[in-house]
C-alpha cells in the first residue's frame, strides 16, 4: 500500500536525519487541539444525545460524531510518546491549542466546577505522558467555560475571575509557570519562549460572533491589540522571529462558511499581522477549532511573512479522524519547516487506536518548498486548489485526516461533463475564497454572491453549537444550489425557522457528514 511505503519511507528517512545531525537546527513539537473531553461520555449527561448508551458502549474510544471519552486522549498520548521517539528523539515541548472542556459545557451539572476540572485533569493527563516536557497550555477554547463562547470582558479589572481559575488549574497541573500565569489572570494572553521559538498565545473567544454576553464591541478587549503590536515591534528590533498561536482563526470557516470573528476584529487583526515592519516578524500562525487540516492565507501578507495552519483535532465530533502533528522548525530562525500528522480511525468493538503516519507536509505539497515555505507560498497553493487537480485530491484527502468528507468529490476529472465541472468548480472556489482571512462581505465578494441575504453568513440563532453548524452547513449549500429543496432552505432561515430547517433537513446533513457525500447528492437522492 502506498501508505505503508511512505510510512518507512519517513521512518528511515527520519531516523538517518537524527543520526546524522542531532545538534543540527531542526527542532519539533508536539501539537494537540480540540480534545473536546466528555467524562459523561457513558450517561445520561452525555454530549452525544443522538447516540444510545449501548451503542457508544461499542465504542470505547469515542464515536464519530461524539465528543470522546478521556479514554481516547490516553490513547492519542500514548501515540505521541511512542511516535516522537520514532520521528523526532526528544521534543522541544508540547502545545495546545485549546477547547479541553467537550461541547455543551453548560448542560454539565455544575458547569462551573466541571468545565475547570476537565482543563485540569486534559493538562494533568498530558504531564504524565510528558513529565519533562516543556508545556505551552493555556490557550482556550469556545468551550472551556461554564457556557458556550461565554467569557467576562473585564478590561479595566486586574484579574478576571475565570482565566485566574483555569490559569490556576493549569498551573497545579505543572503545565504552565507561575511567571505565565500572573500575565495570564488579566486577560489569557501571554507569551513564552520554548523550544527556542518565541510564542504569543492570543485571546480569541472574546473576538467571536458568538462570544456571550453579547454586549457593545470594545475597541481593544483587555488591550490584547496594542499588546500584540508591541510584542512584535519588540521582536523586529530584537531581530527575532515570534509565531501567533490562538484557537479561533480570523475568517470563514469552512464547515458551514460562515464567518468567526466580527469583522470590526478583523480588520484590526489584519492590520497589525499584515504591517510592512511588523508582519514580516511573524514566522506562522497556528490555530485550532475548525477540527480539519487547513490552510489559511493573508490577504495582503508582507514579504517574508509565515504560514497560517488550521489542525484537525483529538475529537471526532465532526467527522475527522482523530490526530495530532509533530512539527519541525528552524532554531535559529524559527521558521516552519514541516510537520508530520499522525492519526488513527476509531474502531468498534473495543480495538485499541492504531497510531499511524498520515501525510508529511512538504513531502504531500512540495511546492511549499519554494519561496521558503512562507505566506506566498502557501497562496501558490491555494491558487493550485482551486485548479482541482493532484493537489487538490492531496488536500481533499487530509482535510478530514482521512475520513470521507465532500471536498473528495470535487476533484476536477477529464470525464465530467460541462455540468458536473461547473458544478465541481463552484464547490471548490466556495472553499477557496474561505481559505483567504475575509470579512463576510469580502467573502461575499470573492463567491460572486453579493445579491444573497446576510442571514445565510451569519450563525443561525440556536443555542446548541452542533445545531448551528449543521445549519449553517445546510445554509452554505443552499445559496449555491439551484434545487427546490434550497429553496425551501433559505426561505425557512429568512423567516428564523431553525426547528422546521432542522426537522426536515437534520438528518440529511448528517449522512452527508458521516458518508463523505455531497448535500447536492444527498438531496437529489
Amino acid at each position: 500500500m502506498e501508505d505503508a511505503e511512505t510510512y518507512v519511507h519517513m521512518i528511515q528517512r527520519d531516523l538517518a536525519l537524527q543520526a546524522s545531525s542531532s545538534n543540527s537546527e531542526v527542532a519539533s513539537f508536539l501539537w494537540l487541539t480540540d480534545a473536546h473531553i466528555d467524562p459523561y461520555y457513558l450517561s445520561a449527561d452525555r454530549q452525544c444525545k443522538k447516540k444510545a448508551l449501548v451503542e457508544l458502549q461499542q465504542y470505547p474510544f469515542g464515536s464519530m460524531g461524539c465528543d470522546p471519552p478521556p479514554s481516547l486522549l490516553y490513547s492519542i498520548l500514548e501515540g505521541a510518546a511512542a511516535w516522537l521517539e520514532k520521528v523526532a528523539g526528544k521534543a522541544s515541548f508540547m502545545l495546545f491549542t485549546g477547547d479541553f472542556a467537550r461541547h455543551g459545557p453548560g448542560r454539565m451539572r455544575d458547569s462551573a466546577d466541571n468545565a475547570s476540572d476537565i482543563v485540569k485533569n486534559v493538562s494533568i493527563l498530558a504531564r504524565d505522558f510528558f513529565p519533562d516536557l516543556p508545556a505551552v497550555f493555556g490557550t482556550l477554547g469556545n468551550d472551556d467555560s461554564p457556557c458556550d463562547y461565554c467569557e467576562n470582558i473585564t478590561t479595566a479589572s486586574p484579574v478576571n475571575p475565570w482565566f485566574w481559575r483555569v490559569g490556576t488549574k493549569i498551573n497545579q497541573a505543572n503545565c504552565m509557570t507561575d511567571a505565565t500565569l500572573e500575565m495570564y489572570k488579566y486577560g489569557s494572553y501571554f507569551d513564552i519562549t520554548a523550544g527556542d521559538l518565541t510564542i504569543l498565545s492570543i485571546a480569541t473567544v472574546i473576538y467571536s460572533t458568538l462570544h456571550v454576553p453579547a454586549t457593545k464591541l470594545e475597541d481593544d478587549p483587555f488591550g490584547q491589540f496594542a499588546w500584540l503590536r508591541a510584542k512584535l515591534a519588540e521582536a523586529v528590533q530584537q531581530g527575532r522571529s515570534v509565531w501567533i498561536i490562538g484557537h479561533i482563526s480570523p475568517g470563514i470557516e469552512t464547515f458551514g462558511f460562515t464567518e468567526l470573528w466580527w469583522p470590526a476584529y478583523v480588520d484590526k487583526y489584519l492590520a497589525i499581522v499584515q504591517d510592512p515592519q511588523l508582519g514580516p516578524a511573524i514566522a506562522a500562525q497556528l490555530f485550532g477549532h475548525v477540527h480539519k487540516d487547513e490552510i489559511r492565507v493573508l490577504p495582503d501578507p508582507p514579504p517574508g511573512a509565515g504560514p497560517i495552519f488550521l489542525s484537525s483535532s483529538i475529537s471526532p465530533v465532526y467527522y475527522n479522524n482523530p490526530s495530532f502533528k509533530i512539527v519541525q522548525y528552524n532554531r535559529t530562525t524559527g521558521k516552519l519547516l514541516s510537520f508530520k500528522v499522525i492519526y488513527s480511525e476509531v474502531p468498534a468493538d473495543g480495538k485499541p487506536l492504531q497510531w499511524k503516519f498520515g501525510y508529511d507536509l512538504l513531502q504531500t505539497f512540495p511546492s511549499l518548498r519554494s519561496l521558503g515555505g512562507t505566506m506566498a507560498a502557501e497562496a501558490d497553493l491555494a491558487a493550485a486548489l482551486l485548479e482541482g487537480g493532484e493537489t487538490w485530491k492531496k488536500y481533499a484527502k487530509w482535510y478530514a485526516t482521512n475520513y470521507p468528507s465532500d471536498l473528495q468529490h470535487y476533484t476536477s476529472l477529464t470525464t465530467d461533463s460541462v455540468a458536473n465541472a461547473t458544478w465541481k468548480l463552484q464547490r471548490r472556489k466556495q472553499y477557496v475564497c474561505a481559505t483567504v482571512v475575509r470579512t463576510a462581505a469580502a467573502y461575499q465578494d470573492c463567491l460572486g454572491i453579493l445579491g444573497v441575504s446576510p442571514t445565510t453568513l451569519a450563525a443561525p440563532a440556536v443555542t446548541d453549537e452542533i445545531e448551528r453548524l449543521v445549519l449553517g452547513r445546510l445554509l452554505s449549500w443552499a445559496y449555491l444550489s439551484d434545487q427546490a429543496a434550497a429553496k425551501v432552505v433559505l426561505k425557512l432561515a429568512a423567516q428564523a425557522e431553525w426547528g422546521k430547517l432542522l426537522a426536515l433537513f437534520g438528518d440529511l446533513v448528517e449522512s452527508s457528514l458521516h458518508s463523505g457525500r455531497p448535500l447536492d447528492t444527498i438531496m437529489a437522492d
